[in-house]
C-alpha cells in the first residue's frame, strides 16, 4: 500500500475512515489501561483523529505520526490551535500544547527520538496495511516499546475471499503471531458488526460477517 494512496485519499476528501467523534472503544476501556496523567502516548497513522485531543487531556504528551499534511493541518484547524513548526530528517513537526504531530512516512520514523511511550494507540493503522507491510510495522512498534509500554490495537476480521482491504482483515491469531513473543495479549472487546451499515463493504463483496476487536498488549518480559 503506497503512501501516495493515503495522501491521495486525503487530497480528494475520500476519508470515510475518519470518525467525527472519539472512538467509543477508547472511552469504554480507558480506565482498564491504567495509563497515568504523566504518560506519553504515541499514535501511528493518526490522521486528524478526535482521539488525539481526548488523549491530550489524559496524558502528559501525545505524539501522532501521519503521512498527509492535509490531515495534520486540518487537525489543528479543527481545534483552533496554531502549531509551532519545525523539522527533523524526513519529517515536518507540528506542535501545540502537549500535542506533537510528525508528518511523514511512519516506516522512516527515527525511533531514537521517541523515549519509551507508555501507550501506543493503534486505531486503524494495522488494518490500513497489507500483510507484507504489517510485519515491518509490528517490528517498529516493538522497537519503540520498553518494558513498560502497552499497545492498544483496534482491528477487524472478515473472510478475505470476499473483500480486499483496506481495512484489511487482521484476525487475533495474526496479532498473536506478530507480537506474542514479547507481549501478553488480552481481548478487551469483540463485536459482530452489522454489515448492512457498511454499504461500501457490501459493494466490494463482503457478505458473511465483520468482526471488530479491541486488543490490549502488555509487556510480559523485559525488552
Amino acid at each position: 500500500m503506497e503512501l501516495s494512496y493515503w495522501q491521495s485519499r486525503w487530497k480528494k476528501g475520500n476519508i470515510g475512515f475518519h470518525l467525527d467523534e472519539v472512538y467509543p472503544g477508547l472511552l469504554e476501556h480507558w480506565e482498564a489501561l491504567q495509563i497515568s496523567q504523566e504518560s506519553m502516548v504515541l499514535v501511528p497513522m493518526c490522521g486528524k483523529s478526535m482521539d488525539l485531543m481526548w488523549l491530550a487531556g489524559r496524558a502528559h504528551k501525545v505524539v501522532g505520526v501521519e503521512v498527509s499534511q492535509i490531515a495534520v493541518e486540518d487537525f489543528f484547524l479543527d481545534h483552533s490551535l496554531t502549531p509551532v513548526e519545525s523539522s527533523f530528517a524526513h519529517f515536518s513537526i507540528f506542535k501545540a500544547r502537549n500535542i506533537e504531530l510528525w508528518c511523514g512516512d511512519f516506516f522512516k520514523l527515527p525511533v531514537h527520538k521517541f523515549q519509551n511511550p507508555d501507550l501506543i494507540y493503534d486505531k486503524g493503522a494495522t488494518v490500513a496495511l497489507p500483510q507484507k507491510m504489517r510485519k515491518n510495522f509490528s517490528e517498529i512498534l516493538k522497537n519503540l516499546s520498553s518494558s513498560n509500554t502497552k499497545l492498544l490495537i483496534q482491528h477487524f476480521e472478515y473472510p478475505k475471499t470476499e473483500m480486499t482491504g483496506p481495512p484489511f482483515s487482521v484476525p487475533l491469531s495474526e496479532i498473536e503471531e506478530l507480537y506474542g513473543d514479547i507481549f501478553s495479549i488480552e481481548q478487551l472487546d469483540k463485536k459482530l458488526l452489522d454489515t448492512n451499515q457498511f454499504k461500501k463493504f457490501l459493494n466490494r463483496g463482503l457478505k458473511s460477517y465483520l468482526l471488530e476487536y479491541l486488543t490490549l498488549l502488555s509487556p510480559k518480559k523485559s525488552i
